[in-house]
């Protein structure tokens, strides 16, 4: 078997003990990646070169560095890389190549990731297409006439096609979870702040933040340790560290969870409610009760296109691409905030706390509310973004309230592809979230 193969938690305690280094982990890395990546196309940028002098120095280390020591790793082109070009997506940038680290991937390099390059995104994250005028389309590992979803889709598939063992993304409205739930793999938003984004176009408001990815759920707590902490350089957040790792074997204590496979009104696929539909069992033989409810979060829904619009006319006037050369999905996401009114980022406030006093209680009775992560099939993946008719307010209200949201694998679908299961919880309950997920997963699989 490849060392590809491995989970990061294994390799990570095959490199610890001596039993393989840095170097043949890459090696078979790279050989993944030159078989699989021309169909999928998941990478933007790749840099062997750095990757494997980087490897040879960590296997000349007399001792470990880090958690991470020699495991393979990507990052989202949105996401500063130092001397490794960095895009956005965006054809205005495509020679851009910053000399410094994000904070998280500084944090990522510092406890011995060895980054083999960049994944692909959309124009600065905002479709929910994973393309671009650059590099074009990423497929879905699982079925390539299929999308990966957006916008943290070369992430999600480059872990599904094993190609590297953890990546990290990054979710506004569901771009780290949707991506997650059609190739099969993990994906989690934090409770805003906990893993800090710096430099942030938006530094005030905790809406698009970074996130780990990974194959299982061990693998996302490694990566969480490393890239969770807050810092003085973000205004916002001040959720101290959690150990994620260590106690996630321990189950927490079963109480109460919300479960439906219909959240907010939405039709879901039937083939994914038959994949769900062994939830309810399963963590009621874990000692849950399960009850048919849910957060009452659709009063947000008139606002999630709005919050859309604001980030990205945001970074436009951060940015200054040149808008000649921008995608149509970008394109339009800036020229339709012309018509958002103050009256209205008035009125989503209002609303955005009222919501809020509901969701608290609502978690006051249940400990997390589950769904599916899409409630349909996965599109095709050359459609463009007008013609989706995926209802992504199954991933995009949870943003406005900054609440910790995973996506695990659970079930097929009839199209052969992944379902996700969705669970939320309430801000600041990550360590209890994840150790839930653990639970789920294990039971799944066992």
């Amino acid at each position: 078997m490849s060392l590809c193969d491995l989970t990061a938690t294994d390799l990570a305690a095959a490199l610890q003990r001596g039993e393989v280094s840095a170097r043949q982990a890459l090696s078979d890395c790279h050989d993944r990646v030159q078989n699989r990546n021309p169909q999928v196309n998941a990478f933007i940028t790749l840099d062997w070169d750095a990757a494997e002098a980087r490897a040879a120095e960590l296997d000349q280390m007399p001792a470990l560095v880090g958690p991470l020591h020699g495991i393979p790793i990507a990052i989202k082109d949105i996401f500063e890389t130092r001397n490794l070009r960095t895009t956005w997506g965006s054809a205005s940038y495509a020679d851009h190549v910053p000399d410094f680290d994000a904070l998280h991937v500084a944090r990522l390099r510092a406890a011995g990731a060895v980054i083999i390059g960049k994944t692909n995104t959309p124009e600065f994250a905002f479709s929910g297409q994973t393309t671009n005028n650059i590099t074009g389309v990423t497929r879905n590992p699982h079925n390539p006439d299929r999308t990966v979803a957006g916008s943290s889709g070369g992430s999600a598939a480059a872990l599904a096609a094993n190609m590297v063992h953890l990546a990290d993304g990054s979710d506004l409205a569901g771009s780290l979870r949707s991506p997650a739930a059609w190739c099969g793999v993990v994906g989690y938003r934090p409770t805003s702040g906990l893993v800090p984004y710096h430099p942030n176009p938006a530094p005030f408001d905790g809406l698009s933040i970074p996130g780990p990815m990974a194959r299982t759920m061990s693998d996302l707590c490694l990566m969480l340790e490393v890239m969770q902490g807050n810092t003085r350089s973000q205004p916002l957040g001040s959720w101290f560290e959690q150990p994620m790792l260590a106690g996630l074997r321990d189950a927490p204590n079963p109480a109460r969870l919300s479960f439906t496979t219909a959240p907010f009104g939405v039709r879901t696929d039937p083939s994914i409610i038959s994949a769900l539909s062994p939830l309810r069992d399963l963590c009621t033989d874990m000692g849950w009760q399960v009850d048919d409810a849910e957060p009452d979060l659709s009063p947000l829904m008139p606002y999630a296109g709005l919050v859309r619009l604001m980030s990205a006319r945001h970074v436009q006037h951060l940015m200054q691409p040149d808008m000649a050369k921008a995608t149509p999905s970008f394109h339009t996401a800036c020229a339709e905030y012309e018509t958002a009114t103050l009256d209205q980022l008035i009125r989503y406030q209002i609303v955005r706390a009222q919501v809020w006093a509901t969701v608290t209680a609502f978690f006051e009775t249940y400990d997390f509310a589950l769904w599916p992560t899409t409630s349909g099939l996965a599109f095709p993946a050359e459609i463009a973004d007008a013609d989706i008719t995926e209802d992504w307010c199954t991933t995009t209200l949870t943003p406005m309230l900054e609440l910790p949201s995973i996506s695990i694998p659970f079930g097929t679908a009839s199209d052969g592809l992944p379902v996700g299961l969705h669970i939320t919880g309430p801000k600041g309950s990550d360590a209890r979230l994840l150790r839930f997920a653990y639970q789920v997963e294990q039971a799944y699989q066992h």
